[in-house]
């Protein structure tokens, strides 16, 4: 149905959920346009679930208003059962860090109406920060989900290039409805140990891509994204330059599948191999940030050691995982036959 459903997916989230609802409790939304709440609970084991139900009738929020849990852990997950069981045509997809303007669900409505063409809709996050963030902090600011979008141009991403952070973002159901029904399923699968692993925001931008649907950012989507001081540190940022290279497998097949319409197994094979071979130039290249970054790891603001070990992660992590790419590869090309009818 026409409408908004607010998918809040969290990971005992009971301590940041106050803030949150506050913010999407103060939306100042027409009386034509329907909304809900859906809150998933994802593999939670705090009182997350008690929390909210109690701030739905603090917040006394007046429209529909549901709790779920999903047991099975990793963000996508939560976001399949939260497409699956949302009610209305227009997903937001709001972290229990996001903190929305109080007409983004306005705009939203303004948005996805007017451009049936949108699969993905992206906005724009400012950082909102704990403790005073540090020096080196603008520089990565997009590795945390912050900042302008589409270089802060509103409208369509050029077809097939860049991406679209989750956070913030705007999902239209009927086009995940007609991924579901091609077969769709994530590869990609959100971690927080050692590293952080996540992706699921770009793979399904991609698929939607592939389903014919646009990828669209508006800068005037505004909310706030807080930076717990946890996640400002250089080692916190040194796990997700870690895990970006665990998590871009699939971004490499879709990489070759859009600029090679009639790719084979064999010829995916060739390209992924010379990209191997290309990322083995380009660290021969640089013997002394190599070693540098061996050695000074943890050399705080050091821009260098932090794009020579991506730069490394992403040769090492390609090279373990060529099997896994190709079947990667057969995943997404069957994908894309039963979407195009062949």
């Amino acid at each position: 149905m026409n409408g908004i459903t607010v998918l809040i997916c969290t990971h005992n989230g009971a301590k940041r959920l106050p803030d949150t609802l506050r913010y999407v409790a103060a939306q100042q939304v027409s009386s034509t346009v329907d909304w809900e709440v859906l809150l998933i609970s994802n593999a939670s084991s705090d009182n997350t679930v008690e929390v909210a139900q109690s701030l739905q009738h603090t917040l006394n929020f007046q429209v529909p208003f549901r709790v779920l849990e999903e047991p099975v852990s990793g963000k996508e997950n939560a976001l399949i059962r939260g497409f699956n069981d949302a009610a209305y045509e227009n997903i937001v997809i709001i972290d229990d860090d996001n903190w929305i303007a109080p007409n983004y669900l306005t705009l939203v409505d303004e948005i996805m109406s007017a451009h049936p063409e949108i699969g993905v809709l992206g906005g724009h996050a400012e950082g909102m920060f704990e403790i005073p963030a540090p020096d080196w902090f603008e520089t990565f600011q997009a590795v945390y989900a912050v900042g302008p979008q589409n270089g802060g141009k509103s409208g369509p991403l050029p077809a097939h290039e860049g991406y679209l952070y989750g956070a913030g973002s705007v999902v239209r159901k009927s086009a995940w409805l007609k991924l579901l029904a091609h077969g769709f399923q994530f590869t990609t699968s959100t971690k927080r140990g050692k590293i952080i692993v996540s992706g699921e925001d770009v793979e399904l931008g991609d698929a939607m891509q592939l389903a014919g649907y646009k990828l669209w950012y508006d800068d005037r989507l505004r909310f706030k994204h807080f930076m717990f001081k946890e996640r400002l540190t250089w080692s916190y940022l040194m796990r997700i330059g870690q895990g970006t290279a665990s998590s871009q497998l699939t971004s490499i097949v879709y990489y070759f599948i859009f600029r090679n319409p009639d790719l084979t197994e064999s010829k995916f094979r060739f390209l992924y191999n010379k990209r191997l071979v290309w990322l083995a130039g380009q660290m021969a290249r640089q013997p002394g940030n190599l070693l540098n970054a061996a050695f000074r790891r943890d050399k705080e603001g050091l821009i260098s050691n932090f794009e020579t070990l991506r730069l490394f992660y992403n040769f090492q992590t390609s090279l373990k995982q060529r099997e896994e790419a190709v079947k990667v590869f057969r995943q997404i090309s069957a994908l894309r036959q039963r979407l195009s009818g062949k």
